[in-house]
């Protein structure tokens, strides 16, 4: 296993998924960063990876989850805000704001299985990566989206 062709081909898509959860690149970088230390440091050890794609990923979405938890109290809601977008307009931004208000509140598993989804991942790969079994990703992500939808019909925002 080489482990600079698999630092490339999968950082930008780990890089998005933190970017996603945290809210902040400079942290997202410095998870995924520490995760890529942490896997080249087992891959010298000569530890097995089977699957590289979902080790990383999980390690990733775990990471962030501890990252979001620890910081959950301290957040102001306008930290949830992007960085200014002179492209973006005001009601993709505010869509932007109030999609992430309502992932937040799902439970961490959940929140994994819409980012990785979001992010394209094949239901095999998120099956790998949580471990849940592939025959239940369908489903489960089809009652995330259900929970997501009545969280947002809650906020009283519906999105089109």
């Amino acid at each position: 296993m080489n482990f600079e062709s698999t630092y490339k081909e999968n950082y930008p898509k780990l890089f998005r998924i933190a970017s996603k959860m945290v809210n902040d690149e400079d942290v997202a970088s410095d998870i995924v960063q520490e995760i890529f230390v942490c896997f080249f440091v087992k891959l010298q050890k000569g530890d097995a990876i089977l699957h590289p794609q979902s080790w990383l990923a999980r390690a990733v979405i775990n990471k962030c989850i501890d990252c979001v938890k620890r910081n959950e109290r301290e957040t102001p809601l306008n930290a949830l805000i992007e960085p200014e977008s002179e492209d973006k307009s005001f009601e993709t931004k505010q869509n932007t704001i109030i999609l992430k208000q309502a992932i937040a509140v799902l439970k961490p598993m959940e929140m994994k299985i819409i980012m990785l989804y979001s992010e394209g991942y094949s239901y095999k790969e998120i099956a790998q990566i949580t471990e849940i079994n592939f025959s239940s990703i369908g489903k489960t992500l089809s009652r995330t989206l259900q929970k997501l939808k009545l969280i947002l019909k809650r906020m009283n925002y519906e999105m089109y």
